[in-house]
């Protein structure tokens, strides 16, 4: 029989990791002193424990290495096997999402340095009701918001708009369940036909903050981060949920521009 000591020289370990192997259940000693509690190993479980200490430099969690051992796993070829190639795919969906993760830090860290928007003071207006027709976007879709207004522009000839306002509008409409869908679209009366594969939903009519966005619509959360965290706080006016929206005007020089100018109306509460 070996002491614990002598078991933990065998692999570099300490004696503090083979009693929390124990505490979790992957590596009983065979015997334990009534008397004075000292944990003893036969000599075939230096094997045993090699196994063990192998999956771990491997990166197999503890937990799963347990559940081989109880099954008797780490004395099988097969089940060995098995659960390594189970642990690889585990790696290798663990690698994609960090690369993922790392290719977002590159390209985030390869952009010019960014100010966030100057201090505006909102402008509290009333809106009237508006009629919006167009293509929608909710989380469970495919692309991106982005990639839906690619699609929309091609086909906003089919839809008999209003000529005021002149410009488009971007919709973040709540729904009855939570969620949230977002709508580009343009302005209809409420004669124009609903257009096969389109959307249509009412701005209501109430008080809005404007204020504006300058700059690529990419930087668009920024704008509406410190709309609420400061500027509407500072002017004493309270957010209210509803439908908020992005109207792209006269002003709007596409959506990469440096000097584009987007309007964004938050719902007030009264």
């Amino acid at each position: 029989m070996l002491t614990i000591g002598q078991m933990a020289r065998c692999h570099g370990l300490t004696t503090k990791t083979l009693r929390h192997y124990d505490s979790i259940g992957l590596l009983t000693p065979t015997l334990t002193g009534r008397d004075n509690g000292y944990r003893y190993y036969r000599p075939e479980q230096i094997i045993t424990l090699g196994r063990i200490v192998w999956l771990k430099q491997l990166g197999m969690p503890l937990e799963d290495i347990r559940i081989l051992a109880n099954s008797g796993g780490l004395d099988s070829v097969v089940s060995l096997c098995e659960s390594l190639e189970v642990h690889a795919r585990k790696l290798k969906s663990s690698i994609a999402r960090d690369q993922q993760v790392l290719d977002q830090l590159i390209r985030y860290l390869a952009q010019p340095e960014r100010c966030m928007p100057a201090m505006q003071t909102p402008e509290r207006i009333y809106y009237p009701s508006l009629r919006i027709m167009g293509m929608s976007w909710q989380e469970q879709d495919e692309g991106t918001i982005g990639q839906m207004w690619e699609r929309f522009f091609p086909r906003e000839k089919e839809i008999d708009r209003l000529h005021d306002p002149v410009g488009t509008f971007g919709v973040c409409q709540p729904l009855d369940d939570g969620q949230w869908r977002y709508v580009a679209g343009l302005p209809v009366n409420a004669e124009a036909p609903l257009v096969p594969s389109m959307v249509e939903l009412q701005i209501p009519a109430r008080y809005y903050a404007k204020v504006e966005h300058h700059g690529a619509v990419t930087t668009l959360p920024e704008t509406f981060r410190a709309a609420y965290s400061e500027w509407l706080p500072a002017a004493g006016m309270e957010p209210d949920e509803g439908v908020e929206f992005e109207y792209s005007g006269e002003r709007f020089l596409g959506p990469m521009h440096p000097d584009s100018v987007t309007e964004i109306y938050i719902p007030l509460k009264n």
